[in-house]
């Protein structure tokens, strides 16, 4: 393995990824480690301003990188803005992608934010009116659940014996909430991460390709109210209830939808989220010591508790009084 210093971070590159650099025409002399996410990949960016593109290291997740470049090319042959793919090795999990620069919406100013917002909502409708493609996988109950599991493994029951009347009733909840939700028959491409880390604000393009879209190799089929509540219940962000309304009144507007059925989806699957969201934050510090998320906990928590007020999730807010709060 050799060192190498970036601008900012010393670089470990094994030589996996030097051969792929070199196969690539990238010298690694030119790289700076970015700082990483919540996941096993690596970024590393060009410094030099002639270059416009990342690297991303998959080499722990290799499946994800193939269901990334596959999604990513969809997305750009119906319009929307993903990353160029240069060049890629699956069999290492190495690519060579399109650097959309530090504009995610996390980075930028309060200006625009309306126009970014409503933008971004006009995306999602308009991503709802694509037949998916063929080869996403649906979201499906066992993931639902699995994910809900995250917060009764890493949270409630951390190290600690778990209470088999809790559990009984928590799964019961759950698949009567679930049973409500997938019966919908207008199933979209969901990506899932949909949220201000993952949207980039492209000035110099043209209507939706405006938004950049990265983070979505995780894409199911699914509601697509899912994205809506990712991206309204966000918790790196603080929108306050009545911008958080407004919005949503503005994806509901011109609608043919059901409005009661989609509310209730909406808050349904911003829940399921919420709490999935708590158990990741959980898991990230316990067991890989990434604490800096710990510090988005309270705003999750308060959505969570909005949310259980709604009517269709009485049961759920009975549930974490008697066991949670």
């Amino acid at each position: 393995m050799r060192i190498l210093k970036g601008a900012f971070l010393k670089i470990n590159l094994d030589e996996g990824l030097l051969k792929f650099l070199s196969i690539a025409k990238v010298s690694s002399k030119e790289i700076l480690a970015l700082q990483s996410d919540a996941s096993k990949r690596k970024y590393y960016r060009s410094t030099l301003k002639k270059n416009n593109f990342l690297i991303m290291d998959s080499s722990y997740e290799k499946n994800s990188l193939k269901s990334f470049v596959k999604i990513s090319n969809w997305l750009t042959k119906k319009g929307y803005s993903a990353p160029n793919i240069f060049h890629k090795e699956f069999s290492k999990g190495f690519c060579l992608l399109e650097d959309f620069g530090d504009t995610k919406f996390s980075n930028l100013k309060n200006n625009n934010i309306k126009e970014r917002y409503e933008l971004t909502i006009q995306l999602l409708k308009s991503l709802s009116k694509k037949k998916p493609p063929h080869f996403l996988n649906n979201y499906s109950k066992l993931i639902f659940k699995k994910e809900l599991n995250l917060f009764i493994d890493w949270y409630l029951f951390y190290n600690k014996k778990k209470n088999g009347t809790a559990i009984t009733l928590w799964n019961g909840i759950w698949d009567t909430l679930f049973s409500k939700v997938d019966n919908y028959n207008k199933k979209s491409i969901i990506l899932r991460d949909f949220h201000i880390d993952n949207l980039f604000w492209l000035k110099n393009r043209e209507g939706l390709k405006r938004i950049g879209l990265i983070d979505f190799q995780d894409a199911l089929i699914g509601h697509p109210c899912y994205d809506l509540a990712s991206l309204l219940q966000d918790v790196r962000v603080n929108i306050t209830d009545k911008e958080r309304v407004r919005l949503y009144k503005y994806y509901m507007s011109n609608s043919t939808l059901d409005q009661k059925l989609f509310e209730d989806s909406y808050f349904i699957f911003g829940t399921q989220r919420l709490i999935k969201i708590i158990g990741i934050f959980y898991r990230l510090k316990l067991l890989h010591k990434k604490n800096s998320y710990m510090k988005f906990l309270p705003r999750t928590w308060q959505l969570l508790k909005k949310n259980i007020n709604h009517p269709q999730l009485k049961d759920l807010l009975n549930w974490f009084n008697n066991y949670v709060f």
